[in-house]
């Protein structure tokens, strides 16, 4: 329909309020689009560094695991030369 025969046949407040009700559908749709873009790259990006996060945890516990063994192993060896020297 021709914004003339709009305005000619429901008047001028008519045709400025449906031609300001498609401006704001039409501005509300692309700010939706947009933001909803920017979350979605904001989640993906914090669903990378939580993984990486416990990535980077397990590979700690695993290291804490080893230096526990390294710690009990030279208690073993200092104990055992302690009673090596007493029985001597």
């Amino acid at each position: 329909m021709n914004p003339i025969e709009v305005i000619e046949k429901f008047g001028i407040p008519i045709a400025f309020c449906l031609g300001l009700a498609w401006f704001i559908y039409k501005q509300n749709k692309y700010i939706q689009d947009d933001l909803t873009k920017d979350i979605h790259q904001k989640f993906n990006r914090l669903e990378g560094i939580v993984i990486k996060l416990i990535d980077q945890q397990k590979k700690m516990q695993i290291e804490q695991r080893g230096i526990v063994k390294s710690y009990q192993t030279l208690i073993d060896i200092i104990t055992r030369l302690f009673k090596w020297d007493k029985n001597a």
